[in-house]
């Protein structure tokens, strides 16, 4: 009974984190990023019905969740230098290929199809979305750097997160429903959970409980402020034991063969 409970609630946060209106955390007590070059490789990826945040991760291509670019719709803009989603100042890319690890191709097909996703695949969910043209590097846009294989954080390791996800939190009303970018600190903790591809399990930092959610998926997890990106966001789920949210990134390191073959 208690595996049938995380499994549901597993499942609703994976079909809630793409949401753009849901009335949910994220980045959960962040704090609004206020200067372009601050984090100056984060992109907001928009669908007809859902936003991600996205990293730019060569002068072609971004990474992202794979369960935000999977489903039927196509995406509308991919806007770089944007503060938030109505940032007139964005530099505004479109995708021309989509590139998938094949152990989340099964996911994959199930949202293409409309079907039920019942199961957790945070370790594999990722996605390489390429660009129609390149990056104009001498734009303020910049290229975060990718790890090394053994760049995976160790257990009450502080991370850094980053996302234009919803935050109800925000005493400004205009800044709890996602779409502006917001930073926080988080702490990596071992997965206490089944999981599926060895994610990496991130819980809210000590002081200011700061943790991402809806809208932040596909959003970097953050050796340092500046990089490199080591993780991916992908899902979450409340831990009853935490008695706060889990979030599992998927590992860069794990799968940086898949990402430096299709950049």
């Amino acid at each position: 009974m208690f595996s049938q409970y995380i499994l549901l609630l597993v499942t609703l946060l994976i079909n809630s984190l793409t949401f753009q209106h849901v009335s949910t955390w994220l980045i959960r007590s962040g704090e609004p990023v206020r200067e372009q070059s601050e984090f100056p490789f984060i992109a907001l990826l928009m669908t007809e019905t859902s936003m991600c945040t996205a990293t730019l991760i060569s002068a072609k291509a971004v990474i992202t969740a794979g369960h935000c670019v999977c489903g039927t719709k196509s995406i509308n803009r991919i806007a770089f230098l944007a503060l938030s989603d109505f940032d007139h100042r964005a530099v505004n890319h479109d995708a021309s290929e989509i590139k998938i690890p094949p152990e989340y191709e099964p996911t994959c097909q199930l949202k293409r199809e409309n079907k039920r996703v019942t199961q957790s695949f945070g370790g594999y969910d990722m996605a390489i979305v390429l660009l129609t043209k390149m990056v104009n590097l001498e734009s303020g846009i910049k290229v975060i750097s990718l790890p090394s294989e053994s760049d995976i954080p160790m257990p009450a390791s502080i991370v850094y997160i980053v996302g234009y996800g919803a935050d109800v939190k925000d005493p400004d009303p205009s800044g709890r429903y996602g779409g502006i970018l917001k930073k926080g600190r988080a702490t990596v903790m071992k997965c206490r959970h089944r999981t599926i591809g060895n994610p990496i399990c991130i819980q809210p930092g000590l002081d200011e409980k700061q943790i991402s959610g809806p809208g932040d998926s596909g959003g970097p997890l953050l050796l340092s402020p500046q990089g490199p990106i080591i993780g991916v966001a992908s899902n979450g789920l409340f831990l009853p034991n935490l008695g706060d949210l889990c979030v599992e990134y998927s590992s860069v390191a794990r799968l940086l063969q898949f990402i430096l073959s299709n950049i």
